[in-house]
């Protein structure tokens, strides 16, 4: 049986007016963003809602069996923020014939509080296939995609005070907990096992990517059914796995302008084909 999956990340939805409140702009972190976003950010991010409604209308034209996001629906994890963007995000993933998964970025965690936001507005996005896999703090989630694979969603953002440290981390108990569910044998089993989550699976620099990269690949390495999914780099690339057979994809940022993008997976079988999303004369079309 054959199976169509799209993955998108790093949207970056506009604030919407009177967003800004106190006390929350005042968090160091946000009024440090707050001038990068007009002076040099904001621009490249003016049209993501009507990127985002791209999305809708390519899912429509070309159906998808399942929709995957990696995370950055929005820029400061702001309480209006979050109420704004939580029903367009949803109609987007709602337009997959047979489900979705998602997890948050470092943007929508922004602070504490955002944390908070994410879990009461983004509820409906925590569901698992497979609850009891899951460590205390909620991950990694389980989607069954079919027969023959399933994806596992694991969270790598944190709240980090500093403006200059966007660095995430898998959780301990969530990297022993993903250790454990990829030995389940109804997951062991299936042909593509996809792994996504926000940060990409390397170092990438002290203050800017993963952590703990090394301690999630040493639990990945010899796993020859793996798909790694990722966002918060905001082109689109794909690689294997130094020394390794895994396959790795970046889905880069669907609404930067001039680099926007997506992943679409058709799989069967064992085969798994991937092609591009761009952006073209104000449509997403898929690139030969």
């Amino acid at each position: 049986m054959s199976l169509r999956i799209l993955h998108f990340s790093d949207v970056h939805l506009p604030f919407p007016s009177g967003a800004f409140r106190m006390p929350e702009m005042l968090h160091p972190k946000r009024l440090v963003a707050l001038v990068n976003f007009y002076l040099r950010r904001g621009s490249k991010y003016a049209e993501a809602a009507q990127k985002l409604h791209g999305l809708n209308e390519f899912l429509r034209r070309e159906p998808v069996d399942y929709v995957l996001f990696t995370g950055d629906t929005l820029n400061f994890g702001l309480e209006r923020e979050f109420t704004a963007a939580a029903p367009r995000l949803l109609e987007t993933l709602a337009l997959a014939r047979q489900g979705a998964l998602a997890v948050p970025g470092n943007h929508d965690l922004y602070t504490r509080s955002s944390a908070a936001f994410h879990r009461k507005l983004f509820a409906p996005l925590f569901r698992s296939d497979l609850p009891e896999a899951a460590a205390p703090t909620g991950y990694p989630l389980v989607r069954w995609l079919g027969d023959d694979a399933v994806a596992i969603a694991f969270n790598t953002s944190r709240p980090n005070f500093n403006f200059w440290n966007s660095s995430g981390r898998v959780p301990a108990l969530e990297l022993d907990a993903l250790d454990r569910v990829l030995d389940f044998p109804e997951i062991a089993a299936r042909r593509h096992v996809f792994l996504m989550t926000h940060y990409p699976f390397d170092e990438a620099g002290f203050f800017h990517g993963l952590r703990n990269a090394r301690a999630l690949l040493k639990i990945l390495r010899g796993r020859e059914n793996l798909v790694l999914l990722h966002g918060h780099n905001h082109r689109a690339y794909t690689h294997f796995v130094a020394g390794t057979a895994t396959p790795l994809y970046c889905a880069g940022s669907l609404s930067k302008a001039g680099a926007e993008s997506f992943w679409l997976f058709d799989l069967f079988g064992d085969a798994l084909n991937a092609r591009r999303g761009a952006w073209k004369n104000a449509r997403f079309v898929l690139l030969d």
